[in-house]
């Protein structure tokens, strides 16, 4: 007999991003490390700007840009760290125009690849269409060639 419907357990369902909680876990480290957490708001300020944008479900522009922000991000970092993280460092470390280039340049490249990865995956979903097509025609060709007219549906 088969399990009635109605009874059957709902699926567990994903749990909900919850912005409080990691602000509760990230305020305490951002207090340890001040310098740092100042560098990184000022350089992932393009990351902020794609998150008032975005208003797609999965946030898939913020998560792009945010990437690649990151890595550009890096390059403060990097200053920060080596010089000593101070807050007198800090001013010099954002005083730093490659620095801005990289972080700049890391989200342009985010925004990139959002904006071109549909026209990049739609030429792949056509070739792979037309490959797929090509191999139907040849299987049919051979078909017809061992069993006549009448299986590729004409008359003889």
């Amino acid at each position: 007999m088969a399990a009635d419907p109605k009874s059957a357990a709902p699926a567990p369902q994903a749990k909900p991003f919850k912005p409080a909680l990691l602000l509760i876990l990230l305020l305490p480290a951002a207090a340890l490390m001040a310098p740092t957490a100042i560098v990184l708001v000022a350089a992932l300020m393009p990351t902020f700007a794609a998150r008032l944008i975005d208003s797609s479900p999965g946030r898939y522009l913020t998560w792009t840009v945010l990437g690649m922000n990151a890595v550009g991000a890096l390059y403060f970092l990097h200053e920060l760290w080596s010089m000593g993280e101070d807050f007198g460092v800090v001013a010099i470390v954002l005083g730093d125009p490659i620095g801005w280039l990289a972080a700049f340049a890391g989200a342009g490249v985010g925004w990139v690849l959002y904006l071109g990865m549909p026209a990049i995956v739609a030429q792949m979903a056509g070739t792979q269409s037309a490959l797929r097509l090509r191999r139907v025609r040849r299987d049919l060709a051979q078909l017809t060639e061992e069993w006549g007219p009448t299986v590729a549906g004409e008359k003889k």
